[in-house]
């Protein structure tokens, strides 16, 4: 029977109920990211079945929102004056794994058959859900953008998630960060998730308003001594909603309209990945720090789901989140502009 038989309310609870005790399962098991991991592989299932419940916006923006806070409660005041101090090395590595990322797309155009400038639109690294309404309203093909932000996306997190266990070994315990969550510790959180839902829906000229907008109230309440200590169940539904957002998009038709390129996009998503990693090696030898947080600083994943790893595998969140916020406002402010110029290339030696 195809899941999309079954009743709306039966499609849920199918969704939601092994999604988080998947995860549970998994994160007994100390993998890192495991509450994320359990939901985005019972979503993927349920989308090949033909599920047809989607994570509602605002809920997936409020998990963002959550997701800010979370950050917030991990950065660290004093390494900030000292990513000052080493900006230029940190401008270089953002601008690396942007180019990488455009030459990543660039080169699996010109093996998938896909469009030029839907490929490099599909391989910009930042929040996947940013990229695809951008790429939309240049008037490129909205679906395939999105399968190749959702192949590169679970390749990321597949990868961090593993390269974790090897470097780090078990997922940190306890994803609190300060004092205990306390009934008005829970009130402000879910009071900034709920501006993030709103600044995602109404700021759209600040990429990804609805984790960076809570990020920067959160920091500053943070820096002023408020608690902001996000409770496990509330960092658990952040998580169940990242999840089964990204399996649930990989749906049959999207499937479709890429299975001849699917091997090559996998392939590409894994090279960059490659790329990636050789620049983190040389980040961490670089800017004097661990070889885990210079890998997440430089992946390209959403900063969302990096963030959410980096929790688990106790990367150092400020130096993390600083060169993923940056390389997010580069991409869209010269995402389009190069995007544009790597395709003109594209056709220039496209041979004849």
């Amino acid at each position: 029977m195809k899941v999309s038989t079954l009743p709306v309310s039966l499609q849920w609870l199918l969704l939601l109920a092994p999604g988080l005790i998947l995860g549970q399962v998994l994160q007994l098991l100390s993998l890192p990211a495991a509450l994320m991991l359990g939901p985005m592989v019972v979503g993927i299932v349920m989308a090949r079945g033909g599920c047809e419940v989607r994570i509602p916006g605002v809920l997936h923006r409020m998990a963002q929102g959550v997701a800010g806070c979370l950050i917030a409660a991990h950065l660290d005041p004093a390494l900030l004056v000292r990513m000052g101090e080493i900006w230029p090395i940190v401008i270089v590595f953002v601008a690396l794994t942007f180019l990488a990322s455009c030459f990543t797309g660039w080169m699996s155009a010109r093996t998938s058959g896909i469009d030029g400038e839907v490929a490099i639109w599909g391989f910009l690294p930042g929040m996947a859900g940013t990229v695809i309404a951008m790429a939309h309203e240049h008037g490129l093909d909205s679906r395939l953008v999105a399968l190749i932000q959702t192949v590169r996306l679970m390749v990321v997190i597949t990868t961090m998630v593993v390269a974790a266990l090897f470097i780090v070994g078990a997922a940190v315990a306890h994803p609190a960060a300060g004092s205990a969550p306390d009934l008005a510790s829970i009130s402000i959180v879910l009071g900034l998730a709920f501006v993030g839902a709103l600044s995602g829906r109404y700021l759209r000229f600040i990429p990804s308003a609805a984790s960076l907008v809570p990020l920067t109230l959160a920091g500053a309440l943070q820096v002023a001594g408020v608690n902001l200590a996000v409770p496990a169940w509330l960092v658990a539904l952040a998580y169940l909603a990242f999840g089964a957002h990204i399996g649930l998009r990989m749906t049959p038709d999207i499937l479709r309209a890429g299975a001849r390129a699917l091997p090559a996009l996998v392939g590409a998503a894994f090279l960059l990945m490659l790329l990636c990693g050789a620049s983190g090696a040389v980040l961490s030898v670089i800017a004097g720090v661990d070889l885990m947080s210079a890998l997440l600083a430089t992946v390209p994943g959403s900063i969302d789901s990096i963030a959410l790893i980096a929790v688990n595998a106790g990367a150092d969140m400020t130096f993390v989140m600083t060169l993923q916020t940056l390389r997010l406002f580069a991409v869209s402010i010269f995402g389009p502009f190069v995007a544009r110029s790597m395709v003109h290339m594209l056709h220039r030696w496209k041979p004849s």
